[in-house]
């Protein structure tokens, strides 16, 4: 069982096709995401101005309700978990009719007081994003949501992110500051620096147990929220090279269980020989034994204590390791 939680997000990379939204999903299904992630949007004056310059764009990008109704049952019925994260207040009737595994609030939303009582008023768990973000304001919701809040998300998107602009140790600080909260990670490194796959290797090892990955069809392709949006394959990377880092570089179970490999390592290691020729009947001194390398160490001592003291069966020649058959 892994000890990460890995999820796709969808944003805007739809642009309003919902056939289109279907198939970042099945990709999501197919990458081995554990669920999927969306920013429900169902009344563009609700959350952007129409001094907005992209205020009409923005419009056509909506889906209706009954639309998010078909994509949230299509979503289950792959068995991925939903995340949403509502952007306006209706966004929350969603929550009716369908199971939500976490509500997401965008760090624009932090001053929103009406989506966030709404958002308290649910029984659903909830994500924070914490980029662009003081202390003080992650504490000041934190004290507001209480229990109910359980994830604090690092990153931020600036189409795309540069990983030194991000200042990933904060992971590490709020695992701190926060131990019953768990820390997740939001990458927005450009699809093909090679840090969209590595800084979530570096996010792991700092502590980070949830992650969030834009995902697309086709990477570069020129479409909204595209900036940093990874194709199936990728996914599919980072959650092995997580489960890698799990198994094998954080788990301390049996950690001085040693493999094969290195019990022959081990095996390697100096062994008593005889410092000179010896008769049968001669008792052994610290001084009749060295520690040298033989080819085949196999049933030698490696402890000189071990058979200092002891009567030999049997002659053996200088350089000759001792073995249980000479005593």
């Amino acid at each position: 069982m892994n000890n990460f939680y890995l999820y796709t997000e969808t944003a805007f990379h739809h642009q309003g096709d919902i056939n289109f939204l279907k198939k970042l999903i099945l990709n999501s299904k197919n990458a081995g995401s554990s669920g999927v992630k969306f920013q429900v949007l169902t009344n563009i004056d609700d959350f952007v101005s129409t001094y907005h310059k992209a205020y009409d764009e923005l419009s056509d990008y909506c889906l209706s309700i009954e639309q998010w109704d078909e994509i949230f049952s299509y979503t289950k019925s792959l068995n991925l978990d939903i995340i949403l994260m509502p952007l306006n207040i209706q966004a929350l009737d969603l929550l009716k009719k369908h199971s939500v595994k976490y509500i997401d609030i965008h760090s624009v939303s932090f001053n929103d007081t009406s989506l966030l009582k709404a958002i308290k008023k649910s029984d659903v768990e909830i994500i924070l994003g914490v980029g662009g973000r003081t202390l003080d304001e992650i504490i000041l919701q934190k004290n507001n949501f209480g229990n109910k809040l359980k994830i604090l998300m690092v990153g931020f998107q600036s189409f795309p992110s540069k990983l030194e602009k991000i200042k990933i140790a904060k992971i590490e600080q709020l695992k701190s500051i926060f131990p019953d909260l768990e820390i997740g990670y939001t990458d927005h490194s450009a699809f093909d620096d090679n840090y969209a796959i590595l800084s979530n290797d570096y996010a792991r090892l700092l502590g980070a147990t949830v992650f969030e990955k834009h995902i697309t069809i086709d990477e570069g392709e020129k479409r909204v929220d595209a900036a940093s949006a990874v194709n199936a394959s990728k996914i599919s990377e980072i959650i092995e090279r997580l489960k890698f880092i799990e198994e094998y570089i954080i788990n301390k179970k049996n950690s001085f269980i040693m493999e094969e490999e290195e019990i022959a390592y081990r095996n390697r290691q100096l062994v008593c020989v005889a410092k000179k020729d010896f008769n049968e009947g001669e008792f052994l001194t610290e001084e009749n034994i060295f520690l040298k390398m033989v080819h085949n160490p196999e049933d030698c001592f490696t402890e000189p204590n071990h058979i200092q003291g002891k009567k030999l069966k049997r002659t053996i020649k200088k350089d000759e390791p001792f073995t249980a058959k000479h005593f």
